[in-house]
């Protein structure tokens, strides 16, 4: 007949192993932010990417020293960086639904993360808000002000969704292909101002 200490012995033996098991499988199971995060698709700048609810191409990327409105709604003249102006020219289509909200981030090697410029209404993101009507593409401009020194192999990820609501949404992230000395010689000689117009639908 067992004795008290081993009964003891592995009636605790039993408890731990069962609450092992219940950590690991806690572990297993995606917090809420990771589960329901926008879904991400990869390319590079000049390359279409399909993110299945839009589909964008960064045609271009341009530094300036001042940004304003090309006969827009907003500031009555130019607006000088605290920093630097960075500008992506960016073609962007709805695949089958109107899309009303538009999101931009800049996204850095080491970590640092800068939206897209709202004092711009005819910033692409941020601004007076542009409809995506499905198969329309629609050309404009993406604007971000940015410190130089923390410019470092940036990654534009682009949200277009039907709400305000994010969970789930589509997400395009791409490579801006912006470091070494060619981002230096670029940085070291900026436009002095680049007019913003507001989005167009194009053919």
């Amino acid at each position: 007949m067992a004795s008290s200490f081993t009964r003891s012995a592995v009636a605790t033996f039993a408890t731990l192993t069962l609450l092992a098991l219940i950590v690991a499988a806690q572990s297993l199971v995606p917090d809420e932010t990771l589960a329901t995060e926008p879904i991400a698709s990869s390319g590079d700048i000049g390359e279409p990417v399909d993110a299945g609810q839009f589909s964008i191409t960064v045609q271009e990327v341009r530094f300036a020293e001042t940004v304003a409105d090309k006969d827009g709604f907003g500031t009555s003249g130019p607006i000088e960086a605290n920093g630097v102006w960075l500008v992506a020219g960016v073609r962007i289509t709805s695949a089958s639904a109107p899309l009303t909200n538009v999101d931009a981030e800049l996204v850095m090697d080491d970590g640092y993360v800068y939206s897209a410029n709202g004092w711009l209404s005819n910033g692409l993101s941020g601004g007076l808000g542009t409809t995506l009507e499905a198969g329309i593409p629609v050309a404009g401009m993406l604007v971000f002000e940015v410190p130089e020194d923390r410019i470092s192999a940036p990654v534009l990820q682009v949200n277009a969704r039907e709400s305000i609501d994010d969970r789930l949404s589509a997400r395009a992230d791409i490579d801006l292909g912006l470091s070494g000395t060619e981002l230096d010689e670029r940085l070291s000689q900026p436009e002095e101002r680049i007019d913003v117009p507001a989005p167009a639908k194009t053919s």
